[in-house]
């Protein structure tokens, strides 16, 4: 370990999600439309000590859909055989169908089992999956017990400050769940009736873990190397979890683990090497998705990739049109030429 060892000077222990050994200390959680195995793919490339998950997945859709009736296939969880620090995070209310979907998972090929008790959106609150189970913490708890009596892996949980200011429970529940036997925690510092709105509270996340044995990632505007530093000080937490700060910046992973270890800041990658990053991104996409599907699912990711590169702006507004990867090629290449003649 470096002798500018942030994770020396904070303190930080070795991170152990029951029999995982973690080398690095972030945690990609899910987004939907964004963390499909294509995104997994970049990142892992820049960052093979990064812990990742699958798109939030429903248990029961799981269960009924004929999406997943061959559970065996690694395929249909997206992950690839060998992955070794990827699970699959699940969400739903009912615990006998989330036993159920653990158990495919855990055949898929997952390494852990995330349960999502955090997701604020409408359509997953109102069926009373996500947040929603921070009201109801005994069916919590009694979602938490099923999915660690169908699985052999590790059972984590992804949750929020509470549902709202007046029912602060993330302390409560955390306990209860370290009890139960999951083997860490992701903490998002924000409460359901915020969503994405205001600031996380850091402190609070500290609060809410002060004392648990278990590892816990800080999740929550964490958007730069001096965001890592403070919230990892502030909270007592044992690593990071970060998502929409990793839109776009695949290699973010890959600087904070090396920033904690050494005390070093590298480089961010220059104009035309995100560019090329977006292009290699892209023909993923279209060989995962096909050209049509590919492109269209491309695009967003495009407009995160080229956020800040000169002359880039006039390009995304033409990204609605993007229909193959071809075009797109074409208009990575018009780009990275505007730079090289400027």
């Amino acid at each position: 370990m470096s002798i500018n060892s942030l994770n020396e000077k904070l303190g930080l222990k070795p991170i152990y999600i029951g029999d995982i050994e973690l080398k690095g200390r972030v945690y990609i959680p899910p987004m939907a439309g964004f963390t499909d195995l294509p995104y997994r793919m970049v990142a892992r490339e820049f960052d093979p000590d990064v812990l990742m998950s699958t798109e939030m997945l429903s248990s029961r859709a799981m269960i009924y859909s004929d999406i997943y009736k061959s559970p065996s296939d690694p395929s249909k969880m997206d992950i690839p055989e060998g992955e070794s620090l990827t699970g699959v995070q699940l969400f739903g209310h009912e615990p006998e169908l989330m036993a159920l979907a653990a158990k495919m998972a855990t055949d898929a090929g997952a390494r852990f089992i995330d349960i999502n008790m955090g997701c604020p959106v409408p359509k997953i609150v109102n069926g009373k999956d996500g947040a929603a189970l921070m009201k109801e913490p005994e069916l919590a708890c009694e979602i938490v017990k099923a999915v660690i009596s169908s699985t052999h892996l590790p059972v984590t949980v992804k949750t929020r400050l509470g549902w709202c200011y007046g029912s602060l429970n993330a302390r409560d529940l955390a306990f209860k769940f370290q009890d139960l036997g999951v083997a860490a925690l992701t903490l998002h510092g924000r409460t359901r009736s915020q969503k994405y709105e205001g600031e996380a509270q850091w402190e609070l996340i500290g609060e809410a873990i002060a004392g648990l044995d278990i590892p816990v990632f800080a999740n929550g505007d964490i958007k730069t190397l001096e965001d890592v530093k403070e919230i990892l000080e502030t909270t007592g937490a044992s690593g990071v979890a970060i998502a929409r700060g990793t839109m776009g910046r695949p290699w973010f992973s890959k600087q904070v683990n090396h920033y904690l270890e050494t005390g070093e800041v590298l480089p961010e990658p220059s104009h035309a090497e995100r560019l090329e990053l977006s292009l290699r991104h892209c023909k993923l996409m279209v060989d995962y998705r096909g050209e049509k599907s590919g492109t269209k699912e491309i695009r967003k990711h495009i407009v995160k990739y080229t956020q800040g590169i000169p002359n880039s702006s006039e390009m995304r507004a033409k990204l609605s049109t993007l229909n193959s990867y071809a075009e797109a090629e074409d208009m990575i290449n018009l780009l990275k030429e505007s730079l090289i003649s400027k």
